[in-house]
């Protein structure tokens, strides 16, 4: 104690020291003798140890728990879906595929009720002579009439000139029994296709005539009209112009 004031004992190394290598290291002070200080590093080592792995754990549950991460998996696992897609599209044919030839042979179109025109039917070489000398006589005369008739009825029906239609069918009625009549031509099957036209024909023509009727009434004429019976008419001349077609054309192109 001086001038009557006690006072704290400064620390050994004047208070503004570091702590020397035997203060921190309290084994060393013993002269650094590993016996002297064992329990004091082992404690230590153990300390040390044990915030490693509070470290590395800390790490650990940071990276996998970051959004970072997490999306990073999310992409990874999307992405597979995305390429697969993409491949496939790559795969699927950008045209449709040709269909495939069919076994059953065709030896071109054929005549059908949809519409589809054949090819005309022909004759051996042998009979060109007789095949145009019956174009050449009545028999062709009274085809070119049946064709010129039943073409005239399917016009006037087209554009309901009904009056006209039914006068029209009249003649084509009075054609196809000259027709029927007339020579047959010189080719049995060119001759039963032209048969069996003008029987269906004639069929068309008395229906097309049943189907419309006119009343005079003072000045004026009044036309009635079964559209159902009319209706029917129209699909004969449509088909057995189809047959006639198949069973005339060639001879109807065929010159000396």
């Amino acid at each position: 104690m001086a001038d009557g004031r006690s006072q704290s004992p400064e620390p050994p190394n004047g208070g503004n020291e570091k702590p020397t290598r035997q203060q921190w290291f309290p084994w060393a002070a013993a002269g650094g003798s590993p016996r002297a200080g064992s329990g004091s590093r082992r404690v230590l080592l153990v300390t040390l140890a044990a915030c490693l792995c509070v470290a590395a754990a800390g790490v650990s549950v940071a990276v996998f728990s970051s959004p970072g991460g997490q999306a990073g998996h999310i992409s990874a696992a999307n992405s597979t879906p995305t390429s697969n897609a993409a491949s496939g599209a790559q795969t699927q044919p950008g045209q449709p595929t040709a269909p495939t030839p069919s076994s059953r042979g065709t030896t071109g179109p054929k005549v059908t009720s949809e519409g589809v025109v054949t090819p005309p039917l022909g004759w051996p070489s042998r009979l060109n002579h007789q095949i145009l000398h019956w174009k050449a006589g009545p028999g062709g005369t009274a085809l070119n009439a049946v064709e010129q008739h039943m073409g005239s009825a399917m016009q006037a029906a087209g554009v309901k000139l009904y009056s006209t239609m039914k006068m029209t069918c009249a003649s084509l009625a009075s054609d196809i029994g000259t027709a029927q009549a007339g020579p047959p031509i010189p080719y049995a099957a060119i001759q039963r296709l032209y048969g069996n036209a003008l029987a269906g024909l004639s069929n068309a023509a008395a229906d097309c005539r049943n189907a419309i009727s006119e009343h005079p009434s003072d000045e004026t004429v009044a036309v009635h009209v079964n559209q159902a019976l009319l209706n029917q008419a129209r699909l004969e001349f449509a088909a057995m112009s189809k047959k006639l077609y198949r069973a005339t054309a060639q001879i109807q192109s065929a010159h000396r």
